[in-house]
């Protein structure tokens, strides 16, 4: 290959110095993941129970967050509330990014958490109400256990995204893979070498990842 146009020793040192992120987005979408579960189960055991109240907000929750792309919802928090609130303004860009993206995973996730549990029949249900279990013990020994296995696949697979999604960070300047391979294509305006070495992680992670889902996926089912 020609070496003016992919210079072998830029992409090499380039990819080191991007590498060094991974921290940070991995950082980004696992507390993305630990909120978004907390916010999709609340919001799922909301519907299921049919609670009145959060069952309504649980909808028009998910229903905007589900409907808008991430990146307006990330500049409506970060610059438009915050021109409102100084809590908001006072934010790292780290901090707000993963709220918003833990708001908007955690709308899919609730979806996902809700039809696992719709899912189990109603007669486990009913059957746990006749030994007297309270719906805090149904769900914890009986519903949790099964719908976690129904929705493992889902919910991998919203991690994954999140790590993915994690990359719009870099618009709101946090130092991040796709923010690290910015800065330093933007230094030698290499952006071909730059930008093959951020997807190039990417890629990595991701299929490291597919095979971790797969091994514990066939774990999961082989108990049933």
């Amino acid at each position: 290959m020609n070496q003016a146009f992919f210079d072998v020793n830029y992409f090499l040192s380039v990819f080191v110095k991007i590498l060094s992120a991974i921290n940070i987005t991995l950082s980004l979408a696992l507390i993305s993941l630990v909120l978004s579960l907390i916010i999709g189960v609340f919001s799922a055991i909301s519907e299921f129970y049919n609670v009145k109240f959060f069952k309504s907000l649980s909808r028009v929750y998910v229903s905007i967050f589900r409907g808008t792309p991430v990146i307006p919802q990330l500049f409506f928090f970060y610059f438009g509330i915050a021109y409102f609130s100084e809590t908001v303004r006072n934010l790292s860009a780290f901090t707000a990014t993963a709220i918003v993206l833990s708001l908007n995973m955690g709308s899919y996730m609730s979806e996902n958490i809700r039809g696992a549990l719709k899912a189990i029949d109603k007669g486990q249900i009913e059957a746990a109400e006749s030994l007297g279990m309270s719906n805090w013990q149904t769900m914890r020994r009986v519903l949790a256990p099964q719908a976690f296995r129904i929705a493992f696949p889902s919910l991998f697979n919203n991690f994954i995204d999140l790590i993915k999604g994690s990359s719009i960070s870099f618009v709101v300047g946090v130092p991040d893979i796709m923010g690290m391979g910015k800065i330093e294509s933007a230094k030698t305006f290499r952006f071909f070498e730059g930008y093959a070495s951020v997807m190039l992680i990417y890629w990595c992670i991701i299929n490291l990842l597919t095979i971790l889902q797969r091994k514990l996926e066939f774990r999961l089912n082989s108990k049933y």
